[in-house]
């Protein structure tokens, strides 16, 4: 079929040829025209009329440039079957296989749901699922015959690293080497302090399991209370290790971990509790702690022991074995370097610092038996490089009050300067004392401090006139466990009358040491 466009182009060629054809002139004899007449016949060349007429000739145009292909024409009919071809190349294996495990990672102490899909399975609710010891399946779901969803629960004393699942059904397993690791949630760094019995650690751990962060939930105000982190506690793996957060965030902590003497050396796991009690999220990092033993050394009374620090918060652990009747025993400890902060711990038999009896400088207990007593030097400070003494006393212990003494007619006489021993076995419990002063006081004050006793005894003391009413500048402001009180000036000469009760702020411990001077 020929396109309009086509017939267009054979056209101009035709145009074009006719335009290139001679023009033909008809005449007669010797082809030129009679000048005198017309007429209507031709002659031949002998000037007669001839009966046939001469045919002119033609050439032919160059040849047009060739039209467009014209559209195709209707399919044909399909062509008989051919030969077979040669066979293939032999396909991929269609055994049954594990394909793959999701997440294929997982942290200890934790609960979730893993997804395994398989290929070429038929997999039915007979079907058992095994990722190894320490791996407990809760339960499992066949959502179709290639997919499992198991819920898991890995124990704290699984094996960290990668480790085979296997899948059993009808005397069949299936086994995907390798595809699940376990790793630890919690990581340690580096850590400040000495790694022995009867120390104090400082260190920062950091969550790796983003899916359960910290429980930063805080009380205090950094100024007026310290800031304390109630749904945070961090701990070892033996009862005698465990401490205290000092900052947190949702993914790192800084602890403070004690180190109570009577733990073995060896290596020891360290956890993180985060959450309010009930639905704590338990983070361990396995085997993190090294703690080395230590031998205490012996303190003697009236001798002086030297101690030097090398390394920040360092500690060194002392006993001391007191006589077995009651005594009052002092520990002064003390350093010539200004910028040492030169104080220990002391505790009792027990060694545990749950048992903490005082931190200071001076520390003044009341003992009655042979029990040990430990101390430990700590410069929590950081500071480095200097020496320190310490240096014990032994006496024989101040008289104690005499109950009743509840009211100011039941007061205990005082001879002045004096101390004496008391206790409160309430928080109702009042203790009264009186003493005199003569003449020569007048214009002097009265100077009351509890001490310990006990170190958490909370008292409030006053100082009162004759009438047990009228108060000498009284009370003492309660700013603190114990005391330290000056009374206004001494008015005239006579009885006076001091008050000792128990504080506003709750009951904790009984005992208090008084101390009454004139001054």
């Amino acid at each position: 079929m020929m396109t309009t466009r086509n017939r267009d182009r054979h056209l101009d060629w035709l145009v074009a040829a006719v335009a290139a054809m001679p023009v033909i002139a008809v005449g007669c004899g010797d082809s030129t025209a009679s000048s005198g007449s017309d007429t209507d016949t031709d002659t031949d060349g002998t000037g007669s009329e001839s009966d046939t007429e001469t045919l002119p000739t033609t050439t032919a145009g160059p040849p047009g440039p060739p039209g467009e292909p014209g559209e195709p024409g209707e399919p044909g009919e399909p062509g008989p079957e051919g030969p077979p071809g040669p066979p293939g190349d032999p396909g991929p294996g269609s055994d049954p296989s594990i394909s793959s495990i999701v997440p294929g990672k997982v942290y200890l102490e934790r609960t979730l749901d893993v997804a395994i899909s398989g290929f070429g399975t038929q997999w039915t609710d007979a079907v058992a699922v095994d990722f190894g010891e320490g791996v407990t399946v809760n339960g499992l779901t066949v959502a179709s015959p290639t997919g499992i969803q198991a819920n898991i629960t890995v124990d704290v004393g699984a094996s960290i690293g990668a480790r085979d699942v296997t899948i059993s059904e009808g005397g069949t397993d299936l086994v995907y080497a390798g595809a699940f690791k376990i790793e630890a949630p919690l990581a340690l760094g580096p850590i400040a302090g000495t790694l022995a019995q009867g120390s104090i650690l400082v260190g920062d751990a950091k969550q790796l399991d983003v899916s359960t962060p910290f429980d930063t939930t805080q009380t205090g105000d950094g100024l007026f209370e310290p800031i304390t982190y109630p749904n945070l506690l961090v701990g070892g793996s033996d009862p005698g290790l465990y401490g205290d957060i000092n900052t947190a965030n949702l993914y790192g902590l800084n602890y403070l971990m004690f180190v109570d003497v009577p733990v073995a050396a060896g290596t020891y796991d360290v956890s993180v509790l985060s959450g309010p009690q009930g639905s704590e999220i338990s983070s361990t990092a396995p085997g993190s702690l090294e703690i080395a033993a230590r031998d205490p050394i012996a303190l003697v009374e009236g001798t002086e022991e030297l101690g030097s620090i090398a390394e920040p918060l360092e500690t060194k652990l002392y006993t001391f074995v007191p006589p077995p009747e009651p005594k009052k025993v002092t520990f002064t400890i003390a350093s010539a370097d200004a910028e040492a902060n030169a104080r220990a711990i002391a505790l009792p038999a027990s060694g545990s610092f749950a048992d903490l009896i005082k931190f200071d400088s001076e520390i003044s207990l009341y003992t009655s038996s042979e029990d040990p007593l430990y101390l430990v030097y700590w410069d929590n400070s950081g500071y480095v490089d200097y020496d320190y003494t310490i240096n014990v006393t032994v006496a024989d212990p101040p008289p104690p009050e005499i109950e009743p003494n509840n009211d100011c007619a039941q007061a205990n006489d005082l001879t002045l300067p004096s101390a004496t021993l008391a206790s409160f076995p309430d928080q109702t419990d009042v203790d009264w004392f009186k003493f005199t002063a003569g003449d020569a006081d007048i214009g002097k004050t009265i100077h009351v401090i509890t001490a310990p006793g006990d170190d958490t005894t909370d008292t409030v003391v006053e100082v009162f006139e004759a009438d047990c009413t009228t108060s000498l500048g009284g009370p003492s402001s309660d700013d603190d466990y114990h005391e330290d009180f000056i009374s206004d000036a001494i008015p005239a000469a006579g009885e006076y009358f001091v008050k000792v009760s128990y504080s506003d702020f709750g009951y904790s411990t009984p005992n208090y040491e008084l101390l009454v001077a004139i001054e």
